[in-house]
């Protein structure tokens, strides 16, 4: 398991940085080192807001969370701190099990503010870095036999479906986690997050999407293949009328000329 994360120290030297953590060390790592799947990840949401994300690629699978705020950790101009961390995992059922608990204690109204606590007492303030990790604290979450416990396996309705973000939709997502299981496919899965426009979840073909910017406040289920027909009906019906008028002015300059008005 690897684990990254971001977040920035008390003064103001100490800038959002990403580090990558593990056992033995904790070391900083450039944004455009990151994983491919945490950068893809990053490119759709808006990672200064509260956002979850699960995904496959290549036989990895990521949880991304971002926009974490731990009560009172402000910096010295009195703003607001935030944390993301990224865990990415081999791609195995249990893996697959465990990160769907942590994005379900993420959407989950009453786990939230708990899981916010671990968070801030994995991540504090301090060292070399501005802040530092305990690399121990972050495992106990992932704790794969607590997943067993908790959360079931049924087979996923794999139909594509987003709508507004709101405490109902993100409580029925997390419900939905942990029943069950996520599709096989390998690409992004789950995408929770504040501004992102409706047409960028459909494109990116998310299982289960939430954005502020969807139009409809209810699950909406989403067929991308309706648009490339509709298109395509459209491009029908006008070369159909282009030829309808090509042959009118065909007929009709061939009358004029038979009739000498030429």
């Amino acid at each position: 398991m690897e684990i990254y994360i971001e977040s920035r120290g008390f003064y103001q030297d100490d800038d959002y940085r990403w580090l990558k953590v593990t056992e033995e060390t904790q070391a900083r790592i450039d944004k455009q080192n990151l994983p491919a799947i945490i950068q893809e990840a990053n490119q759709l949401i808006d990672s200064e807001s509260a956002s979850v994300v699960l995904s496959r690629k290549n036989n990895s699978l990521l949880c991304l969370l971002t926009g974490i705020e731990p009560t009172e950790r402000v910096d010295f101009a009195d703003r607001q701190i935030r944390i993301s961390i990224a865990w990415v995992i081999s791609d195995s059922p249990d893996n697959e099990r465990t990160l769907r608990m942590l994005a379900a204690m993420a959407l989950n109204t009453e786990e939230r503010q708990h899981f916010t606590v671990e968070i801030s007492q994995a991540v504090s303030l301090g060292g070399e870095l501005g802040f530092q990790v305990d690399f121990q604290h972050l495992q106990k979450l992932t704790n794969t036999e607590q997943a067993k416990k908790i959360l079931q396996d049924k087979l996923p309705n794999t139909t594509n479906k987003i709508a507004e973000t709101s405490p109902q939709r993100q409580q029925e997502l997390a419900v939905e986690l942990k029943e069950y299981r996520l599709p096989t496919q390998q690409s992004l899965i789950v995408v929770v997050t504040g501004i992102k426009k409706e047409q960028t979840l459909i494109d990116a073909d998310i299982w289960r999407g939430l954005s502020s910017l969807v139009l409809s406040s209810d699950w909406q289920i989403v067929n991308r293949t309706l648009p490339d027909k509709n298109i395509a009906n459209k491009l029908s019906k006008y070369f159909n009328n282009l030829m309808i008028i090509i042959g009118v002015i065909s007929a009709v300059s061939l009358l004029a000329k038979t009739l000498h008005f030429f």
